[in-house]
């Protein structure tokens, strides 16, 4: 059977979400980002990196996957145990494999999803 591949990338700069990274509060983290995406990002230091990484996860996913059918704001980010990012949406993963990348400035972020047809 063959598969039809459709990807998504986006890439963010990190000192946009510089302003965010002291209210877990904050009315655009509150709006864009799921409960679990807020703590996982708080947990570490450099905050702004990695809300950046999943905000790009989260644009990639939706453009990988149709825009229409899986709304950024409905996609969530998690992470196996051993720290592989998933797109989950409500109780369902969904069918793509994502990487997450970010240096001090930049975040960014790739996702392919293949189809049956």
């Amino acid at each position: 059977m063959a598969k039809n591949l459709s990807v998504g990338i986006d890439m963010v700069e990190v000192s946009r979400f510089k302003p965010m990274c002291k209210n877990m509060q904050h009315s655009f983290l509150q709006k864009v980002f799921t409960p679990q995406e807020v703590a996982y990002c708080f947990q570490y230091k450099e905050r702004a990196t990695h809300l950046a990484g999943t905000f790009a996860a989260k644009e990639a996913v939706s453009k990988a996957l149709g825009v229409e059918s899986h709304p950024f704001a409905e996609i969530e980010i998690r992470r196996t145990t051993e720290g592989k990012p998933e797109a989950w949406k409500g109780k369902k993963k969904l069918p793509v494999t994502l990487s997450i990348t970010h240096t001090a400035a930049m975040a960014a972020a790739v996702a392919v999803a293949g189809t049956s047809r």
